[in-house]
Formats: structure tokens, C-alpha cells, sequence
């Protein structure tokens, strides 16, 4: 079953509101486009107590990451734990539609201050109290990504209207795999300095801080950024000494 989620988006540097309207599914399984970074271990539904991997902790949950190809991301998609759209004070609360979710896309610095390359917000999301499946986040504004920098994704819930504080949380895995595989991203908090990386209070409306504050739970989010690769230099060339070949021999004939 599929959900969509009508996106006013708000990207660059400058911030500039842009009247595109865009839309999120929810999908038990990632679409056939190439995946330029991801973790896809998953400790499984109901076997992630952790107080700090909620989209509208006070310092919102996300994932650092590095591509290994140049490419153009177009998607985010993470999956989301199967305790979702729930209560701190009240118990299971399904989404209305009515809240607002943003999703971020930066380049994290030496220092871990992030440099805010897309945020786009959205709204109109209903669904059920346990939702395990994959959320993909569909990008009005594909953002090119380069190897040898990392990049973060963060994605929030804006609660300051609601007055059951609805929240998502995000799967993860067992241990910081990216990190153990010598990739070196983490799970993080959009927070205010490296050494806040928030978590637990979910009754706050969040603020993403600009610094991606190492998780203290050790993990990765189960995340795929999807998009387009930018082919390698040595092959435009082989495609360009083709298009010649086939242009010659077209003017023989």
C-alpha cells in the first residue's frame, strides 16, 4: 500500500521556497534505481529500544554517508522501525495528515557542522500506528554528490501544532557497520555542537542544530540514497569515439 505526501520544497544555500509539489511512498521494498549509498542491515522491528533514532527528537535523527561514484542523488529512502506514529503521553496516535516533516540534505565539515546543500518540507501523510516499511523520499531538487566528502540526511517532525507529539522511528542496525567496513558515516543528531547529540525527548518541537553529533547508540540507519551515477571519463570517451564511429560510417554508406 502506498501513501503519498504532497512536498513544498526549500533548497540551496539561499533557501529559496519553491511552489514544486512533490511525493513520499511507502513501499515494502527499494525501487530499481542505483543506489549510491546505503546500510541495509536491519536489527529487525521491535528489537531497537533506543531513545535517540526519533525524527522529531529535540535534535532530529540522521545518517552520515560517503559515495563511492560521483552521481545524482534523487531519493532518500529509510525504513522505518514498526513503532511509528505513536504517543510519549498517549499511546498509539496514527498520522492525520496535518503534520509537517522536513528532510535535510547537507555536507558535513571537518568540524561536524553541516553546510546545507536541500530542505524540503511536506506534509499530508496518514497511516497506521506500525509502519516497517520503507519511506522514499522523492527530491524536488536531486543534489549532485562527490566521493571523498561526506554527506548527511536528516529527517524531522515538526510537533509544535500536535497535541499528541507524533514521532517516526527510524530501524537501524546492531553495531556501526559503515564504520566497521572503513566507510567512517554514523547515525546522528541534527544538533547544536558535535558534543549534543540530543534524543529521548520527543515532546519538543525539533530544531535541526547544523552540527550531525555522533549517535551515542553505536549503529547505522537502514537508509538508501538512490539516484543517477555520472558515468567515468574514460567511458563518455569510449561513448563519444562510438557516436564517431557510427557518424563515419553512416556518411560512407
Amino acid at each position: 500500500m502506498k501513501h503519498t505526501l504532497v512536498i513544498a520544497s526549500i533548497v540551496g544555500m539561499a533557501l529559496v521556497t519553491s511552489a514544486t509539489a512533490q511525493i513520499i511512498t511507502e513501499s515494502g521494498a527499494l525501487s530499481g534505481n542505483p543506489i549510491l549509498a546505503s546500510q541495509l542491515t536491519d536489527l529487525g522491528p521491535g528489537a531497537q529500544d533506543n531513545n535517540r533514532n526519533y525524527a522529531n527528537n529535540t535534535g532530529p535523527a540522521g545518517q552520515t554517508f560517503q559515495v563511492a561514484a560521483a552521481g545524482t542523488a534523487t531519493s532518500v529512502s529509510v525504513m522505518g522501525r514498526g513503532d511509528s506514529a505513536s504517543s510519549w503521553s498517549g499511546g498509539p496516535l496514527p498520522f492525520n495528515g496535518s503534520e509537517v516533516w522536513a528532510l535535510q540534505l547537507g555536507s558535513v565539515n571537518a568540524n561536524g557542522s553541516i553546510n546545507i546543500l536541500d530542505t524540503e518540507s511536506f506534509t499530508h501523510f496518514a497511516a497506521g500506528a506500525n509502519i516497517a516499511d520503507w519511506l522514499n523520499f522523492n527530491l524536488a531538487h536531486p543534489q549532485a554528490l562527490t566521493p571523498g566528502l561526506t554527506y548527511e540526511w536528516t529527517i524531522s517532525i515538526d510537533d509544535s501544532t500536535q497535541t499528541g507529539n507524533p514521532w517516526m522511528g527510524w530501524a537501524h542496525s546492531l553495531t556501526d557497520v559503515l564504520t566497521s567496513s572503513g566507510i567512517g558515516s554514523y547515525a546522528m543528531n541534527n544538533n547544536t555542537s558535535m558534543a549534543n547529540p540530543g534524543g529521548g525527548d520527543g515532546g519538543h518541537t525539533p530544531v535541526m542544530g547544523g552540527y550531525a553529533a555522533p549517535n551515542p547508540g553505536n549503529y547505522d540507519y537502514v537508509f538508501a540514497v538512490q539516484g543517477t551515477v555520472v558515468p567515468e571519463p574514460a567511458t563518455v570517451a569510449l561513448l563519444g569515439l562510438g557516436s564517431l564511429a557510427l557518424l563515419a560510417f553512416r556518411r560512407r554508406a
